[in-house]
């Protein structure tokens, strides 16, 4: 059986970890787009709505996760800290509940229900939300309230163990957020396609985030993926990465009216389903989804770009 030893611990002091770095990280990024936003946003796009509703962003993806935690929480043990504890067995995985993070995160800065902000600046504040909602996860502040390490039990992988905000940030929502950042203003701005790009978030959402139950109960043929550091390798499925295949096919066809011409319809339509199961398939554990977005996104634009040759 499996001890928690082996998975790593939190033993180390937080200033010693990447939390600390996180910490400092997110200050000066507030600061520099602060001073950025006074003298660049003379149209007034940052406006008090546009900070409302990024708070509404903030508490929706802090209760998806606060949900993921409570289902962790009724399906293991947990600690005199509050951390999981993974030596009972159960058929519940944390990878799961950490999936609805994901595309809560991925999510919330496309919803614009005011229609007005858009741009580079609106999505860099965006990103910058999602950020502050795993920065409330650091060391000092999860283990202190429960409400917060709640949240963080919900992706608490652990074999990602004692690295999970780092891996998560650094490896995956970091670089996927901003591929969104300058993809979305991409098809925004001079692609004047917004909506198509939620055929890539869907995919890596949904379709990567459906992969890996699938792929536990159902995954008859099995291959191996190392880790963004080469030190480890991990299992994958076919059936699994088929997951990613038919949800990147079902998003075509939900915004096929967004193509401008069937042509780039039926382009989409043949290139990007197995576009986006290889790159799932293929990509180091804990970076498919910054790959998965760079592939899928900059192909998209290609293809929506073709009538101007």
């Amino acid at each position: 059986m499996s001890t928690e030893k082996e998975y790593g611990t939190y033993d180390a002091p937080w200033t010693k970890t990447f939390d600390l770095a996180f910490l400092f990280m997110w200050i000066y990024a507030l600061i520099a787009l602060t001073v950025y936003t006074l003298w660049y946003d003379s149209k007034g796009i940052i406006d008090r709505d546009f900070f409302a509703f990024g708070l509404t962003k903030i508490i929706v993806v802090g209760a998806v996760s606060l949900i993921g935690g409570l289902i962790c929480r009724k399906y293991c043990a947990t600690d005199e800290k509050g951390y999981i504890i993974y030596t009972r067995p159960t058929k519940f995985k944390v990878n799961y509940t950490r999936k609805l993070q994901h595309f809560a995160a991925y999510l919330a800065p496309l919803i614009n229900p005011f229609g007005k902000h858009e741009g580079l600046l609106p999505h860099l504040w965006e990103t910058l939300f999602v950020m502050l909602t795993f920065l409330l996860l650091i060391k000092p502040l999860r283990e202190n309230c429960r409400f917060f390490m709640l949240q963080f039990n919900s992706m608490d992988r652990p074999e990602d163990r004692p690295h999970t905000l780092k891996w998560i940030i650094l490896g995956n929502l970091l670089p996927g957020l901003l591929l969104s950042v300058i993809f979305q203003n991409l098809f925004e701005n001079t692609l004047h396609e917004p909506y198509l790009v939620m055929i890539i978030v869907l995919a890596v959402s949904i379709g990567d985030g459906l992969a890996e139950p699938i792929g536990k109960y159902f995954g008859k043929h099995k291959y191996t993926v190392p880790a963004w550091n080469f030190k480890r390798s991990y299992t994958r499925s076919y059936e699994g990465s088929a997951c990613v295949f038919f949800t990147t096919l079902i998003a075509i066809f939900i915004f096929h009216g967004e193509f401008d011409t069937a042509r780039q319809f039926v382009a989409a339509l043949v290139i990007l389903p197995p576009l986006m199961t290889f790159a799932e398939a293929f990509a180091p554990h804990s970076m498919d989804t910054p790959l998965m977005m760079l592939s899928g996104y900059t192909v998209l634009a290609g293809i929506c770009c073709w009538n101007w040759f």
